[in-house]
C-alpha cells in the first residue's frame, strides 16, 4: 500500500462529518460458556507480596455523535500490526448481508488537545479502500485497510464504512510511545459476566498494546458467538492495537478458519502465503520498539497441516532475533501461545510435555525471555526456568488463563519446584517495557469462594496481587545464545510422534472442557 504522502496514492481529502447520534452496544452479562473443574483447594495469592495500584483513569468512550446509519453498518472494529508499529495501523470489521459495500478506512493524525468537536467534524485527510472477503461461516463480509506512512508521533482519528452502507463512529488510537511502554496480556475469555468484568477493568489500566493468548470467543463453531464477542470487545479493540493467538477451542471454528478471517496479523515470518485471501496468519511476528514478539499455534490448529512449516519458522525467526539481540538491536524475545509447557492447574499438571518436546528445546537454544500463555484458568508465574527446573539461563513463563471463561483450582499435589505465584481468580498481567528491563503486575479479583458454584462469580474488587521484574540477558548470554538455524533434518526426524502426541493432547483438552 502505497504512504499517505506519495501524490499516487488513492488517498484524497474528504468532506467534513455529518453529525449523527450514536448508538453504543450493550455491555449486558450473558451465560458462562466455558468448563469448570472442582477441588476446594485455594491457590497462594501472594497478596502479601503485593504493592499498591493507582487507580487508573478510564479511557474515553467513542467520540459521540458521529455514527452515520445506514443499511450495512461496520461492527466489530479492531485495530492491530501488519507493518512498523509506529508508521501503521490496521483496521478490521464486518458488515452484515448478502452483498458487500465497498467500504473505506478514513483517517488523520491530529495534535494533541484538539477539542472534541473538531476531532468529530474536522475532515480526514485520507481515505483507502479496504479489501473485502466472505465471513466464515455466515452471511456478512470481512474487510481491512491499513493506515501506512502515518506520523509516528501523533494520535490518529479514524472512522470505517460507506456513505452506501453507513459510517461507524469515531474511534482515536494513540501514538506507540518509543522509550516507555507497556502490553497487557490474558487468554481465556469468552462473552460470559467474568469476561465483561475482565474487558472493563483492562479498559481502565492504561496499555499500548493488548496481547491476546488464544480462546477469544468459545463460539465452538457457533458464528453469531464470534459477532457478540467483538461487539462486547469493540470498545476496547477499536482503540487499542490487539494481537492473538488461536487456541483450541478456535480450532472448533471450522479448523481455525474462522481466527484467519477475523484477525489481521503479519506475515509469516520465514515463507508466506500472504495476501487478500490469508491475512490471518496464525503464526507471525512483530517488534515493538526493542521487543521482538513471535506468536505460535502451539500445534493447535495441527489440522491445517502447517505445523511442519510452523516448526520451520519457529526456529528461523527465534534464530534471527537472537542474532539481534547480540547486535544491540532488541533487549527481549518474547513469545506468545495458548497452550501452557508446564502447569499446575488440577487435571492437567504437571506438563504438556508433547510441547517440551515440541518447542522448549527451541526456546532454550535461542535464549526467549519470557513465554506468555493461556490454556489452563489460574494464574501462575515460574522462575527461569528449563525442562521443569529452575534455571537462570531459562525463560519465565507467564500463564495467565485468567481472563473469565471459568475459574480452575490447582492440583491437590502443591505447586511445582519451578513456580513462584500462583492465583485462583480472573485477571491479567500487565508489563511495563523500558530499555533492558521488563516489570510485571499481575492483576486480579478473586471468586466469591472457592466452591463449584462461587467460582462462576466475582465481585471484582481487582488489585496487584503479584510483581516481578526480568532483566535483560548479559552479552555473554546473548553470545551463546546467537546459533545458526537448523533445517528440516533436524527439526523433522521425529514430527511423526510429536504431531501423533499433539493430536492426543488436543483431543484431550477438548475433553476436558466437555
Amino acid at each position: 500500500m502505497s504512504s499517505p504522502r506519495d501524490p499516487k496514492s488513492r488517498q484524497f481529502p474528504l468532506r467534513p462529518l455529518t453529525r449523527r447520534r450514536f448508538v453504543t452496544g450493550s455491555l449486558a452479562g450473558v451465560a458462562l460458556t466455558a468448563c469448570n473443574s472442582g477441588s476446594s483447594r485455594r491457590a497462594d495469592s501472594n497478596v502479601d507480596q503485593a504493592e499498591p495500584m493507582p487507580t487508573p483513569s478510564p479511557e474515553p468512550e467513542p467520540i459521540p455523535d458521529t455514527e452515520v446509519p445506514g443499511p450495512m453498518m461496520p461492527r466489530g472494529l479492531h485495530a492491530s500490526l501488519v507493518g512498523d508499529s509506529h508508521t501503521s495501523r490496521t483496521v478490521t470489521w464486518f458488515t452484515d448481508g448478502e452483498d458487500a459495500p465497498v467500504s473505506y478506512l478514513e483517517y488523520s493524525s491530529f495534535e494533541l488537545g484538539l477539542d472534541e468537536f473538531a476531532i468529530q467534524d474536522k475532515a480526514f485527510e485520507f481515505i483507502v479502500e479496504a479489501s473485502t472477503s466472505q465471513t466464515t461461516g455466515t452471511e456478512s463480509f470481512t474487510h481491512r485497510a491499513s493506515a501506512e506512512g502515518i506520523d509516528p508521533d501523533r494520535p490518529l482519528r479514524y472512522r470505517v464504512g460507506s456513505d452506501d452502507g453507513g459510517w461507524s463512529a469515531v474511534y482515536v488510537l494513540m501514538p506507540s510511545p518509543r522509550d516507555e511502554w507497556s502490553f497487557i496480556h490474558f487468554g481465556d475469555h469468552g462473552t460470559g459476566e467474568l469476561a465483561q468484568l475482565v474487558t472493563a477493568e483492562v479498559m481502565r489500566t492504561p496499555a499500548d498494546l493488548l496481547m491476546l493468548a488464544g480462546d477469544l470467543s468459545y463460539a465452538n463453531g457457533d458464528q453469531p458467538i464470534w459477532d457478540l464477542w467483538f461487539e462486547q470487545m469493540q470498545p476496547l479493540l477499536a482503540r487499542r492495537i490487539t494481537m492473538a493467538a488461536p487456541g483450541n477451542h478456535e480450532q472448533k471454528d471450522f479448523g481455525g478458519d474462522t481466527f484467519k478471517n477475523r484477525f489481521t496479523h503479519p506475515p509469516k515470518p520465514l515463507t508466506s502465503s500472504f495476501g487478500p485471501s490469508d491475512p490471518g496468519s496464525t503464526f507471525y511476528s512483530f517488534d515493538f520498539n526493542r521487543v521482538h514478539f513471535l506468536v505460535t499455534t502451539a500445534g493447535a490448529l495441527i489440522g491445517d497441516g502447517t505445523l511442519p512449516e510452523e516448526l520451520l519458522n519457529i526456529e528461523a525467526d527465534l534464530a534471527s532475533a537472537a542474532l539481534r539481540r547480540l547486535r544491540g538491536e532488541i533487549d527481549f524475545i518474547i513469545v506468545m501461545q495458548h497452550f501452557t509447557i508446564w502447569t499446575d492447574q488440577l487435571d492437567r499438571s504437571p506438563a504438556n510435555f508433547s510441547l517440551v518436546a515440541l518447542e522448549e528445546n527451541i526456546f532454550m537454544r535461542y535464549g526467549v525471555d519470557i513465554v506468555i500463555v493461556g490454556h489452563d484458568h489460574v494464574y501462575q508465574r515460574s522462575a527461569p526456568m528449563f525442562l521443569g527446573l529452575p534455571n537462570p539461563l531459562g525463560y519465565v513463563q507467564m500463564m495467565v488463563g485468567t481472563g473469565g471463561a471459568s475459574i480452575r483450582l490447582f492440583d491437590d499435589d502443591g505447586p511445582q519446584i519451578w513456580s513462584e505465584s500462583t492465583f485462583v481468580g480472573i485477571g491479567f498481567a500487565r508489563y511495563k517495557v523500558s530499555k533492558g528491563k521488563i516489570k510485571i503486575d499481575y492483576i486480579g479479583a478473586p471468586p466469591l469462594d472457592m466452591s463449584d458454584v462461587g467460582r462462576e462469580y466475582s465481585e471484582g474488587n481487582f488489585d496487584v496481587l503479584d510483581s516481578v521484574e526480568i532483566n535483560a540477558k548479559s552479552i555473554l548470554a546473548c553470545s551463546q545464545c546467537a546459533m545458526p538455524a537448523r533445517g528440516p533434518e533436524a527439526l523433522m526426524h521425529n514430527f511423526e510422534a510429536i504431531a501423533a502426541h499433539t493430536r492426543d493432547r488436543n483431543r484431550r483438552a477438548l475433553l476436558h472442557c466437555g
